[in-house]
């Protein structure tokens, strides 16, 4: 299965030594640090290959705030609303006492601390849970993200008809001046 890994860079060492582990689990791990060559649109490349991810590992933490490339990994996975996808796995690894981002609360996290992280069985529980992608959801989070989401798009519509509106009525009374 290929498997996006996403990371903040200060936790690189994390991530290198996960997807080693993964590997040797059976898995294959898309890692910028392994896929990645000089002079390539790393942008492009990386949003290529969330959009062919097969499923995702993301590692949050330590600290509250992602870095500029963690951001751009997390705003695509937004934006083509994989989070919300019941069908593709997706498992937050929460690294410390990191509060989890919102869109990735439809899932079901792994808690590991830095001091005493066993790789071996980390990779081994997220290679058993991508073989059962009900497993990584939270039923409640993931009803309740798809209702926020069906209600933002008929807030957006009914903005726009209304702007459309005054569009006409702003364009009728350009006419009578």
């Amino acid at each position: 299965m290929n498997v996006f890994i996403s990371y903040s860079r200060k936790n690189g060492n994390v991530a290198l030594k996960l997807s080693e582990h993964l590997s040797q689990s059976g898995v294959s791990p898309w890692l910028d640090l392994w896929n990645l060559n000089a002079g390539e649109d790393w942008n492009q490349k990386i949003a290529a290959a969330i959009e062919a991810a097969e499923a995702f590992v993301v590692l949050v933490g330590p600290g509250a705030e992602p870095d500029r490339l963690q951001r751009f990994e997390w705003q695509q996975i937004i934006e083509h609303e994989f989070y919300l996808d019941a069908t593709k796995p997706m498992i937050p690894v929460v690294i410390d006492s990191t509060e989890i981002p919102g869109f990735l609360r439809t899932r079901n996290a792994l808690v590991v601390n830095t001091s005493s992280i066993d790789f071996k069985s980390l990779a081994d529980r997220i290679a058993e849970a991508l073989g059962k992608p009900d497993a990584t959801i939270d039923p409640v989070q993931l009803k309740r993200g798809r209702e926020a989401r069906e209600q933002a798009v008929k807030s957006l519509k009914e903005y726009s008809l209304e702007l459309e509106r005054e569009d006409v009525t702003r364009a009728g009374l350009r006419g009578l001046k």
